[in-house]
Order: structure tokens, then sequence, then C-alpha cells
């Protein structure tokens, strides 16, 4: 049997266990393809996802490296270049993250995601006015984005602005994904710098608790429940 065909045989059963959420027969799969082929940068995408939804970021992130280093696949290089985007955010390396971003939408791509992601990391990096302008460009393109709508409630919270518009924001958010922590975090910090102290213990109890350690969740729900000893 060709190589080829044995990859492709490969790739495809790892993407049907990918898809069922059966990540270490996926694993296995792309690995036989990796051994086959190490330089397909299909091979390389699926196994770099494959390996950051394990959590083993380092891995994940040299697989995905190979994709964007390789002249083919550039619809994969647009996803890794999300991804990998993502995973430097999470690891609070966003001088990293915010040129993948950047290509992204230079390369005449309106992703609401990308500007969304921009708009977090530029309010991270102390740039306020550009990231409420990012977040606003997100959210023109995708009303939807709960994320966006989360960050810019967010960071008026934090800047001690337009209070009103950051609850309109992470209610937005908080109704389009009810169930996400840090959502229901901000609504919770928003709430409080507005001196609704009840709805805010309220709201900070729900992502605590299906937050339990994230440490933000906590000091913010900590100063809350401060008000009521």
């Amino acid at each position: 049997m060709k190589k080829n065909v044995k990859v492709n045989q490969f790739l495809k059963a790892g993407q049907k266990s990918l898809g069922e959420q059966k990540l270490e027969d996926a694993m296995n799969d792309f690995f036989q393809a990796y051994k086959l082929d190490s330089e397909n940068p299909e091979v390389n995408y699926f196994l770099g996802i494959t390996y950051i939804k394990l959590e083993e970021y380092d891995l994940g992130i040299d697989h995905l490296e190979n994709v964007l280093a390789s002249e083919l696949a550039y619809i994969n290089k647009v996803h890794a270049q999300m991804i990998l985007g993502y995973v430097y955010t999470v690891r609070e390396e966003y001088e990293k993250a915010l040129p993948l971003f950047k290509w992204i939408v230079k390369s005449g791509f309106d992703s609401a995601q990308a500007y969304a992601a921009i708009g977090f990391i530029m309010d991270r990096m102390g740039d306020f006015k550009k990231a409420v302008m990012y977040l606003y460009r997100a959210l023109e393109i995708n009303p939807k984005n709960a994320n966006a709508h989360n960050s810019l409630g967010y960071i008026f919270a934090e800047a001690n602005l337009n209070l009103e518009e950051a609850l309109k924001e992470c209610k937005t958010a908080v109704a389009l994904d009810k169930n996400n922590p840090a959502y229901l975090d901000s609504l919770g910090w928003v709430c409080y710098k507005l001196g609704k102290i009840s709805q805010a213990r309220s709201y900070l109890n729900k992502a605590h608790k299906k937050a339990p350690s994230n440490e933000e969740i906590n000091v913010h729900l900590r100063v809350v429940n401060d008000h009521f000893q």
C-alpha cells in the first residue's frame, strides 16, 4: 500500500475519533500518520490540536509551528494561528499571541474571534483605547460574539467607566453563554462596581461553583463577601 494512502487512512480515522472526543484514539492514529510523513502539514495540524486538547501545550505548539512553516495548507495555517494565539494567550505570553491574531485580520479574514482576542490582549498589555476599538470591531462583525461582549464589559468595569454599558455587555455575554464562569464573574464584578452587592454575590457564587480554582473569581468573591461580614 502506498505511503500516502496509509497516511490518509490514519488521518481519516483520527478525525473520526477527534470528532467523537476519543482523544487518545485520535492521538494514536495521527501519530501513526506522523511516523509515515512527519512533514505533512495536515498531519501536524491535527496532531497539534489533539495535543492541545489533551493540555500537552508544548507538544501542540511544536506541531502547529510546523504547519506555519509549511508553504502548503493555507486554511490550516489560519486555524493554526488561531489555536496558537489562544494557547499563548492562556499562558499570558501576549507578545507571542498578538502577532498571530493580527496576521489573521491583516490577511483579510474578518474574524470576530481574532478581533476580540486582540482587544483582550491589548487590554492586558495596558492599551485601553485600542482594546475597546478592537472589541467594538469584533461586535460589528458578529453581534453575538459572547467573548467580545464580556471583554468589553469587564474592561469598562475595571476602568470604572461606562458602568451601565458594562452591565449591559456582561448581561449579553451571559445570555449567550449562561454556564461560562468567566462571564458570570464579569457580570458579578460589574454589579459590585455598581453597588448591587447581593446580585454581585449571587453571580460570583455561580462562577465559583463552576470554576472553584480560578484565582480571579476567588479574589472577586472575597471582596464582595467582605461586605457581608
